[in-house]
């Protein structure tokens, strides 16, 4: 509660390091920014997520493509970050990596292939808990960047699911199985699924299964981080 306030009293300062803000700055400094463990280009994001996935969760998660800006390690800067954006309300930051990603995703010719950005849904309880859906503001930055529509309504999540945390593979799975359901809307388009942080790959598989159910063309996937095996 006390880093929120200190947000809300100074905004111009970095949510990690609590220093100054440059002009050009906005919410991390530079400084923390530098210590996050970026890759080097959508190429190798895309072959160490689809590795990632394969050896965690197995091979049921298919699809065209896939974005990733960072590697996730705990007690990391980036966990500072991405902290703050889920549960102290900082919706803006999710729309800033969103919009960062979409420009780092527009440096390959891929994403140009997407007709529409879907993000992975909250429970209706949940986003009220929350107040918002951290991974519906990233979609909405990787629209701004790509200039493409953001359909929050094409996927909804009917089922109340517990939390992921300190679950297995096998359980995260289990705890998903029909969670997801997607409107005949989606038929025919190819698709980009949206989340914060891919783990196991879990809510991703549950979300584009439900994708692919209701008729999706393709399938393509990006998020801002992928948790590192540690």
């Amino acid at each position: 509660m006390r880093e929120e306030l200190l947000h809300l009293i100074f905004p111009n300062v970095c949510v990690v390091c609590h220093s100054l803000l440059l002009p050009a700055e906005a919410y991390c400094c530079h400084r923390c920014i530098a210590e996050f463990d970026a890759f080097k280009s959508p190429w190798a994001a895309e072959e160490v997520l689809r590795h990632t996935i394969q050896s965690r969760f197995g091979g049921t998660l298919h699809f065209e493509h896939g974005w990733c800006r960072y590697l996730f390690h705990k007690h990391s800067s980036l966990q500072e970050l991405l902290h703050a954006m889920k549960y102290e309300g900082l919706f803006d930051l999710a729309t800033t990596f969103g919009r960062q990603l979409g420009e780092w995703m527009l440096s390959g010719d891929d994403a140009l292939q997407v007709e529409v950005i879907v993000p992975v849904p909250l429970h209706r309880l949940k986003k009220i808990e929350r107040s918002f859906n951290q991974a519906e503001k990233i979609a909405e930055g990787i629209g701004q960047s790509l200039h493409l529509p953001v359909r929050s309504e094409l996927l909804a999540r009917k089922r109340y699911t517990a939390s992921q945390t300190g679950l297995s593979a096998a359980m995260r799975k289990k705890n998903l199985a029909g969670a997801f359901q997607a409107s005949k809307a989606i038929a025919g388009r190819h698709v980009l699924l949206v989340d914060d942080v891919v783990t196991t790959g879990a809510t991703l598989a549950a979300a584009a299964e439900a994708v692919r159910r209701g008729g999706a063309a393709s399938l393509s996937v990006a998020a801002i981080a992928l948790a590192a095996k540690e």
